[in-house]
């Protein structure tokens, strides 16, 4: 088996493992037996088990932030915030019900994250500033950057807050579904834009 296809497999299993058991009982040990390789070449190909989380965690962050980067500014600026916002949550919602276990990972890592160092997405996401910015200039009052983060983490959060009860089959993966959701987020989109 190649390197390129050997890194895929255990950046699979380990996602896998991870969004079903969660990260406190992973070990490296585990991909080792899941995936029947030696420990001493999955240490060559990660060096430590934080690089392979951070690699998984790469995976799916760099689909998320095209994404962001999809999102229309020229409807932001037009103050058209709602029909931009419902773009970005239809590509978000979709892409991280279809990642599905990938996307059960991702957020269980970005909780260590948020536990073990203080992350913050809004340091690392440089997309999100930028829609931040487009939103304090055409929101009807003087949006703080305090208020600018809580509007786009609420998207953001509800968003894969859903996607995660549709992926685990709390709520039915249908496009009658998904609406309401919109329809949610909406009202409170426009409540905190008032």
């Amino acid at each position: 088996m190649k390197r390129e296809e050997a890194e895929r497999i255990i950046k699979d299993t380990t996602m896998k493992l991870i969004a079903k058991n969660g990260l406190a009982s992973f070990s490296m040990r585990q991909i080792t037996d899941e995936c029947g390789i030696n420990e001493s070449l999955m240490y060559r190909y990660f060096e430590t088990k934080e690089n392979l989380l951070k690699q998984c965690y790469e995976v799916l962050y760099q689909k998320i932030i095209a994404v962001h980067k999809d999102v229309d500014v020229d409807k932001l600026r037009r103050g058209e915030v709602i029909e931009a916002f419902h773009k970005m949550y239809i590509e978000m919602i979709n892409l991280l019900i279809s990642e599905d276990y990938r996307t059960l990972f991702y957020y269980e890592y970005c909780e260590y994250l948020n536990i073990k160092t203080e992350h913050d997405v809004f340091e690392k996401n440089t997309v999100l500033k930028d829609i931040m910015n487009e939103l304090k200039v055409v929101v009807p009052s003087t949006i703080t950057d305090e208020e600018g983060r809580i509007l786009i983490y609420y998207l953001v959060d509800m968003t894969s807050c859903f996607a995660k009860r549709i992926i685990r089959k709390n709520l039915p993966n249908n496009d009658e579904t998904k609406e309401y959701i919109w329809r949610i987020l909406k009202a409170g989109i426009m409540n905190l834009m008032k």
